[in-house]
């Protein structure tokens, strides 16, 4: 998307905007062009050229997906929320589509910078400024149960339900142990294992479980690697003994009571 410029505005979801309007779209939009897309966590964050430093910001939310479609199929799909005409510099035109099933996405325009909410987020778990030591201080003295200090994204922007549940696997801990409870050696392999498994991700172009998809349209290949998540009472793949599903800060949690403690 990068050099391409906003045409028009063909379709918005008020429910989905978050710190603009829909007419702060249809005015400030068409005529910008894309400077750089840059991402914190879950956030994309496009930086758009011209005055006010202007900066659309994406979440997915849970159902969400993201589509760039050459010119000339510019007809809205299903659950197509908002779309946006795209010119590249030789003229030829593309349509970005945000389609949501659930409408759970957010869409934020704001001047100065990317939308308010990303500067309540912690460092970016898989390229992010830190390490074992800041999870230790982070940890230290917490009474919650280790998965939901991973899905609180004040601490690390960006893991999810199945990112946490497959971390906690690799590095052997129980989603259950409290955070206090973790000693170094536990940490270290924790933070190994944080970047190690989105960085697998990324590799393998996300988890697509049921709406994941790419710019392309093409599902990823993470959920062949998943060792836990979705194998509720089948066998562990490094002990034997017979994964279990518990709820921990209102989700789903699979590990294996065998050989995570």
């Amino acid at each position: 998307m990068t050099g391409l410029r906003f045409v028009a505005v063909k379709a918005v979801e008020p429910a989905m905007l978050r710190d603009c309007s829909e007419d702060d779209l249809h005015e400030q939009l068409p005529g910008r062009v894309v400077l750089e897309v840059t991402r914190l966590g879950k956030f994309i964050v496009a930086k758009l050229d011209g005055e006010g430093e202007y900066c659309l910001t994406l979440h997915l939310g849970m159902t969400g997906q993201i589509l760039l479609r050459p010119g000339g199929d510019l007809a809205p799909q299903r659950h197509s929320r908002f779309l946006f005409i795209l010119e590249h510099v030789d003229g030829r035109q593309d349509l970005m589509e945000f389609r949501d099933i659930r409408k759970f996405g957010r869409l934020h325009l704001t001047a100065g910078g990317p939308a308010p909410r990303l500067f309540a987020l912690g460092p970016d778990a898989w390229m992010g400024d830190w390490d074992a030591k800041y999870l230790e201080e982070r940890l230290r003295g917490r009474r919650a149960p280790v998965k939901a200090f991973l899905l609180d994204q004040s601490n690390l922007a960006g893991i999810g339900n199945i990112y946490a549940d497959e971390t906690l696997w690799w590095a052997e801990l129980s989603p259950l142990r409290e955070c206090r409870d973790l000693d170094r050696k536990e940490i270290r392999r924790l933070a190994t294992e944080i970047r190690a498994r989105l960085g697998e991700g990324v590799r393998r172009l996300g988890c697509t479980l049921s709406d994941f998809v790419d710019l392309q349209g093409r599902p990823g290949t993470f959920q062949a690697t998943l060792k836990v998540y979705g194998r509720r009472g089948e066998e562990c793949m490094r002990c034997g003994s017979t994964i279990t599903r518990v709820l921990i800060a209102g989700r789903g949690t699979s590990f294996c009571p065998g050989c995570q403690h």
